[in-house]
């Protein structure tokens, strides 16, 4: 075969992989409702599971992830993911982006089939340095919940600790 004929098998490929690619991606609505009775979260971060490397770190979170979990702000974690990455508000409590008890979000992602990791914190009108995590299968039409976690930072051990289950429910539905 010549250059040529490989430059053109090569291009198809390339163009077959890309129309396959865009075919496997779907979009999805996730409904997340805060389960919590008492406690408000503060703005919703999903990611592919692949980015679970810019989350965490040695037994506790990555200095984007602790920002988000401290401060209630996930923009940080947000760019360090980069656009793969959603975040979705709630309307209660100052500042007007929390999500409060028995209420739900809408988020449309887009991905292919697999897994979603979630995160948020829980504002820390309770206990602090608190948030919810999980992942999700997008091949589960059951809904799933989401556990809530300490990162010890104000205890100073740093290292985080499951504290609760069922925090969170997500609903995972196919556009």
């Amino acid at each position: 075969m010549s250059k040529r004929t490989y430059g053109l098998l090569g291009a198809v490929l390339v163009i077959a992989l890309m129309v396959n690619g865009a075919a496997l991606a779907h979009d999805y609505k996730l409904t997340i409702t805060n389960l919590m009775n008492d406690e408000l979260l503060a703005p919703v971060l999903v990611a592919p599971i692949r980015a679970d490397k810019y989350i965490f770190a040695k037994g506790y979170v990555s200095a984007e992830a602790e920002h988000q979990i401290l401060t209630g702000d996930p923009a940080m974690l947000k760019d360090k993911i980069g656009r793969k990455a959603v975040v979705g508000h709630g309307s209660d409590g100052p500042p007007g982006v929390l999500l409060a008890p028995g209420k739900s979000i809408s988020l449309t992602v887009s991905s292919g089939k697999g897994a979603l990791r979630v995160i948020a914190i829980v504002a820390p009108t309770k206990v602090p340095d608190n948030f919810v995590t999980g992942t999700i299968n997008l091949s589960s039409a059951l809904p799933q919940t989401l556990d809530r976690y300490d990162i010890g930072h104000d205890e100073g051990r740093k290292q985080t600790e499951h504290v609760g289950t069922g925090a969170v429910r997500l609903v995972v539905s196919e556009m």
